[in-house]
């Protein structure tokens, strides 16, 4: 009886053997996925273009950020001299378009002096409700102020509540007095009879 059962559990051992090597043939071990390198979730700290950016911050300031490609410094050497990047010096002409749009050789400006390290600038403008433009630009010993990039043109917002009301949206103060004009005590009515007193 004992060699029944070995043999019996030898024959099961060998079955689930067979069963597993014949599984391993038809259905291969998975092979690992190969390892990539983690994508990079950091903006590029230049984009290769010759731009100037030109943002409203409050009624009386504004925000410039900008990029200039070593191809344009290599423009300027050509078209001025091999050391006119070093010779000259940056800045920022703030043009005030309010009244003159689009008429930059007439419309009034002011002019900043920059760092050749700085490619942002907050400028205070202090004129709510006016239309700006800002120049990067150098000033050359020789040549004067040459434009390398010109900016989007900007309106700042008023500096005040404006004076214009909407009949939809009245004040708080126009409602009351609107309920003290129906000759009612506001206590006692309710909505739908100061609605009804309305008209």
């Amino acid at each position: 009886m004992m060699t029944l059962l070995t043999l019996l559990i030898i024959a099961l051992l060998g079955g689930a053997l067979f069963w597993y090597w014949r599984r391993q043939a038809i259905y291969p071990a998975a092979k690992p996925l190969p390892v990539s390198a983690p994508a990079s979730h950091e903006l590029p700290t230049k984009y290769g273009k010759d731009e100037i950016v030109l943002m409203v911050k409050d009624p009386n300031w504004l925000y410039a950020y900008w990029e200039l490609s070593d191809a344009k410094k290599k423009e300027l050497a050509q078209r001025y001299s091999p050391d006119a990047w070093e010779k000259s010096r940056p800045l920022l002409r703030v043009y005030d378009l309010t009244d003159r749009p689009y008429d930059f050789l007439q419309a009034p400006f002011f002019e900043i002096a920059i760092s050749d390290m700085a490619d942002n600038w907050y400028i205070h403008a202090g004129k709510p409700r006016s239309t700006f433009c800002v120049d990067l630009g150098r000033w050359f010993p020789d040549n004067g102020y040459v434009t390398i990039a010109r900016s989007n043109i900007v309106t700042t917002p008023a500096d005040q509540p404006s004076n214009i009301i909407d009949p939809l949206w009245p004040p708080v103060e126009a409602c009351w007095q609107a309920v003290e004009h129906s000759g009612k005590e506001s206590s006692s009515l309710s909505s739908i009879a100061l609605v009804d007193n309305h008209k």
